[in-house]
């Protein structure tokens, strides 16, 4: 990476207090998911969770992406902090006071997701205000560092914090996490906010931005790469709590080992994209896409927690490489008055995909087996992923 984008003042600013409440997100997830295991044992709920955390992304992020397109976004950045951080401490407090059962640990994952469905809409378009367009695909990559930094460091706090302090201590912490970046996005000063042309309502602007996306050969070729990718490529990881413990025989370690290997083949993703160009970019992403579907076959031929690890740091790997180009195709691609519209409609993609893909991993693995299901999901992305990347060309 360039030193130009440490010159970016405010960027670095947000950073420094985006990088705790990335953690949280880690921890949350983590914690969640293994409280629903231990409850329930169900590969089936933990998908549920996946899909309530995710898919009102899909439902609402596109919502959420027209707001974003005409409110002060820091504004709306640091009442979303608040909101999440409000919903973290509740959720630790009922944990703390065993009132938390399988029901409404879905319905808090239900609220958290809608949360952060508005959160990703205002985070993707927020971001590059604060840096130039040349070192926007920089940026990107090193969200992207952060992020799965946060994934590889955030499980292993949590599995400490779980075996030792207990999962209301990890909630709690995710509360807090959230501190730092209220602060930060209060302190943080940019242009005045100018209002959008009132004269669109709100129907109208929806339909204005899915009709650019739609015109846009690059925009909407990219977005269906991100739906397969999102829905087969990283379907498995969405259910590691049940991989865990069911190909593994492991118990909370190996799921910490398992989400933590998951965060290491991201980061080494991230830092090799950070210096690739745009056409090395997309071919980055089609070797990656179809490959996420070979690993996923793989799972059926490597025994043991070793080899389990490497093909999760593989398949995380090839699902940042597809999450990190796309996302740096579309910025550098779309009109800045539709960007609110469009990286929402990505990130629905993105994590609403993640939540179908989930969804349908924990169901299939409980009623077919994990054999046929990694097979067929496999074979399923690979076919698929292949035929669809030819197509697309900068």
């Amino acid at each position: 990476m360039q030193s130009a984008i440490w010159s970016e003042k405010n960027y670095l600013t947000y950073l420094s207090g985006s990088i705790f409440s990335t953690q949280g997100i880690w921890i949350q997830r983590m914690t969640l998911g293994w409280m629903l295991w231990q409850q329930t044992h169900s590969e089936s709920l933990l998908g549920i969770l996946a899909f309530l955390l995710f898919v009102p992304s899909i439902i609402f992020g596109p919502l959420f992406g027209v707001l974003v397109d005409r409110v002060d976004r820091r504004k709306a950045a640091l009442t979303t902090s608040l909101i999440l951080a409000f919903i973290s401490l509740c959720l630790a407090l009922l944990t703390q006071k065993n009132l938390i059962n399988d029901v409404n640990l879905l319905f808090f994952a239900l609220i958290i997701g809608i949360s952060n469905s508005a959160y990703q809409a205002i985070r993707l378009s927020f971001v590059p205000e604060l840096v130039s367009k040349e070192n926007m695909p920089k940026a990107v990559a090193i969200n992207a560092i952060i992020y799965n930094t946060s994934r590889f460091i955030g499980p292993m706090i949590a599995g400490y914090l779980i075996k030792y302090q207990g999962e209301a201590v990890s909630l709690f912490l995710v509360a807090a996490f959230y501190l730092p970046l209220i602060f930060v996005l209060n302190k943080l000063r940019l242009k005045e906010y100018q209002a959008k042309n009132k004269t669109f309502t709100f129907i109208s602007d929806i339909k204005a931005g899915f009709s650019y996306t739609l015109k846009s050969a690059i925009i909407s070729k990219l977005l269906l790469l991100i739906c397969i990718s999102a829905i087969l490529g990283r379907g498995l990881l969405e259910i590691l709590p049940a991989a865990a413990e069911m190909l593994y025989q492991g118990g909370v370690e190996a799921l910490a080992w398992l989400n933590s290997a998951a965060g290491i083949g991201a980061i080494v993703a991230g830092f090799v994209l950070s210096k690739f160009s745009s056409k090395q970019l997309l071919t980055a992403l089609k070797i990656a896409i179809v490959s996420s579907g070979f690993l996923i076959c793989g799972f059926n031929f490597m025994t043991g927690l070793e080899l389990g690890l490497v093909l999760i740091a593989l398949l995380s790997f090839s699902a940042t490489v597809c999450g990190v180009s796309t996302q740096s195709l579309i910025q550098i691609s779309v009109d800045s008055q539709f960007r609110g519209r469009v990286m929402s409609l990505w990130g629905a993609i993105n994590l609403g995909g993640a939540a179908i893909g989930g969804l349908i991993f924990g169901i299939a693995t409980e009623f077919i087996g994990y054999e046929i299901a990694f097979i067929l999901l496999g074979l399923i992305c690979v076919f698929i992923s292949y035929f669809t990347s030819r197509k697309i060309s900068l």
